[in-house]
């Protein structure tokens, strides 16, 4: 065998002429593949399928085509699945499922912390009804128990006594079913008078129990009796959900502080007023003289009046900011 290029002899197993470097065998190979001839594959080639090079190829462009389909059907799955992702797991509806689903199951297990707080915290509490250790101190601690396990909770305060027995002294389960139980919404006491917007001290004064409320889910409220170590749905008694609230311990306090002091500044305020009044009646009715002699009296008498007025306005002003946002 020659070189095509150059005429220098070469082994028919080279691929490259050693002389001048050109390719020899590939293109031969293939060239006489095309043809086939007999006298280059021995006595016994025939062409109608024992051509090993035509095999080859032919399984090469079957292998082409194979991938190329594969890869196509990989892209068509991949495309459906991305549109079944955006129009269907996407949707509305199904946003509404998961998140329903989803507030069903923290309700569900804030309830259960609940529940636990209350009974191992009357496990190892003692209520007292001397002042010593009494419900607002518990309200407190059971509070800050919750807000420990980030339940948001607050603090309540309403005009009804409530038993300070367990349910388990009672004989009554801890746990309830919750298809025919509910949490509940709070509403407010009304602390003015709708007529003249005056603090409703009448009301203040008769608040005699504390409790806690617990968020369970978003609006939606749980009480807790502190001192019997339970919890009470709103179909149970909706005396739970139905007072003055506080939304952490040092409001509560404030408020307890700001009361007291409103209702000394109160009677300061009025006995001061009252005074006034008798003094200004003595002198409308005095002498001419004895106007001029009282003049200095009722000067400094409507000083501190107004400075009583003053004090008590701002305690009550406060007060009141503290009863709207709790």
């Amino acid at each position: 065998m020659y070189c095509s290029n150059c005429g220098l002899k070469v082994d028919p197993e080279d691929f490259f002429c050693s002389g001048c470097g050109k390719e020899i065998k590939i293109k031969t190979v293939i060239k006489d593949h095309e043809s086939c001839p007999s006298s280059f594959w021995g006595p016994n080639f025939t062409q109608t399928g024992d051509c090993s090079l035509n095999k080859l190829k032919k399984s090469i462009r079957y292998y082409s085509l194979t991938k190329f389909w594969i890869m196509a059907l990989i892209c068509v799955i991949g495309c459906m699945l991305t549109v079944y992702s955006v129009f269907a797991l996407d949707s509305p509806k199904s946003h509404g499922n998961s998140s329903e689903a989803q507030d069903n199951f923290r309700k569900e297990i804030n309830i259960q912390t609940c529940e636990k707080i209350a009974t191992e915290y009357y496990g190892s509490h003692t209520y007292t009804e001397d002042g010593i250790y009494d419900c607002d101190d518990m309200a407190q601690d059971v509070w800050n128990m919750l807000k420990a396990k980030s339940i948001n909770a607050r603090i309540a305060v309403g005009d009804f006594e409530s038993g300070s027995k367990s349910r388990i002294e009672d004989e009554k389960p801890v746990r309830k079913n919750l298809d025919s139980v509910n949490v509940g919404k709070i509403s407010s006491y009304n602390y003015t008078y709708q007529d003249t917007g005056q603090l409703n001290s009448d009301m203040i004064d008769n608040l005699t129990h504390a409790w806690v409320l617990a968020e369970v889910s978003p609006g939606f409220w749980l009480a807790i009796e502190c001192t019997g170590g339970y919890v009470v749905y709103s179909n149970e008694n909706e005396n739970y959900y139905h007072g003055l609230t506080f939304s952490n311990p040092k409001n509560y306090r404030s408020f307890l502080d700001l009361y007291r002091d409103w209702k000394m500044q109160t009677m300061d305020y009025e006995n001061e007023k009252l005074f006034c009044n008798r003094l200004a009646e003595t002198y409308n009715n005095a002498s001419y003289s004895e106007k001029l002699a009282m003049k200095s009296s009722m000067e400094i008498a409507e000083d501190r009046l107004r400075e009583k007025e003053q004090v008590f306005l701002e305690t009550d002003s406060g007060l009141k900011a503290l009863l709207r946002g709790g």
